[in-house]
């Protein structure tokens, strides 16, 4: 199995179901295929990073992971003191989270099979939600996000993180892929967004944009990955000491794009 597999395993229809089974099959060998692929892990440990500085977990507070896949940012939150409760559509991801919780000594952790469109849980519930690299396979993400806004509590934080259509990524997906080797992406549902796209989306939904970042300015995936271990190690350490370059010279233009967005807190006129 390979790389691409993250991305690229067949499955053909967009609904809610062809989306969960396609990330039951993924969580088999996630972890895995992320930890055996340095270009992998590096995306991986950019993403959380930035995420997970965003978000600032603090001693006392709820924080709703939603997509929280297999904890894979479950347990620093956890680390700082913050209460966690995860919901992943995947079953197969939900159940990876528990073992590899249990696997850290934390096997007390609510997490739940649930639908990001129609979460289980009453209005203003959450200090906080992280949802990373999730909105891009919700196909009504409008919906998603009205939930979000829901639970959180007025003046919440929300941080979420999205593939950037004007990333190398993104060329290398929507005119390489797409265009030049005319090959399919096989996906069920993966709509990346631009940062003006991520923060509209936000917006429209009653989301005050705080903080926007972009991270990860790896040379694309289509040479990336398949290129020989010893050579992706010289990419990712190449990446690594001129992010801040990089970052400076093409401030929209990484991998993924980052936003922290608090909801509107109620006036004494309202």
């Amino acid at each position: 199995m390979s790389a691409d597999d993250i991305r690229n395993r067949p499955m053909p229809v967009a609904d809610a179901s062809s989306i969960a089974h396609f990330f039951d099959d993924m969580a088999v060998d996630r972890n895995e295929i992320l930890r055996s692929n340095p270009v992998l892990d590096h995306e991986q440990r950019v993403r959380s990073r930035a995420v997970l500085a965003l978000l600032s977990a603090r001693p006392g507070e709820t924080t709703l992971d939603i997509g929280c896949g297999n904890a894979r940012d479950i347990i620093p939150i956890l680390r700082a003191g913050a209460r966690i409760v995860g919901v992943d559509l995947s079953e197969g991801m939900i159940h990876q989270a528990r073992r590899e919780l249990a696997a850290a000594g934390h096997r007390d952790v609510d997490l739940a099979v649930g639908d990001a469109t129609q979460l289980k849980y009453p209005s203003a519930s959450f200090d906080k939600i992280l949802c990373s690299e999730v909105i891009e396979h919700v196909p009504d993400a409008d919906a998603a996000v009205s939930e979000m806004s829901r639970v959180l509590k007025p003046g919440g934080t929300l941080v979420i993180s999205t593939p950037n259509r004007s990333s190398w990524y993104g060329f290398d997906r929507f005119v390489v892929w797409r265009h030049v080797l005319r090959r399919p992406w096989n996906h069920p549902f993966d709509n990346w967004r631009t940062m003006r796209d991520l923060c509209a989306l936000l917006e429209r939904h009653g989301f005050q944009i705080q903080t926007t970042t972009t991270v990860c300015y790896l040379p694309g995936f289509i040479l990336t990955y398949r290129l020989p271990r010893v050579l992706q190690r010289a990419v990712v350490w190449g990446a690594s000491h001129t992010e801040w370059l990089a970052s400076r010279i093409a401030p929209r233009h990484g991998y993924m794009n980052v936003v922290a967005a608090v909801t509107r807190t109620p006036t004494a006129t309202q």
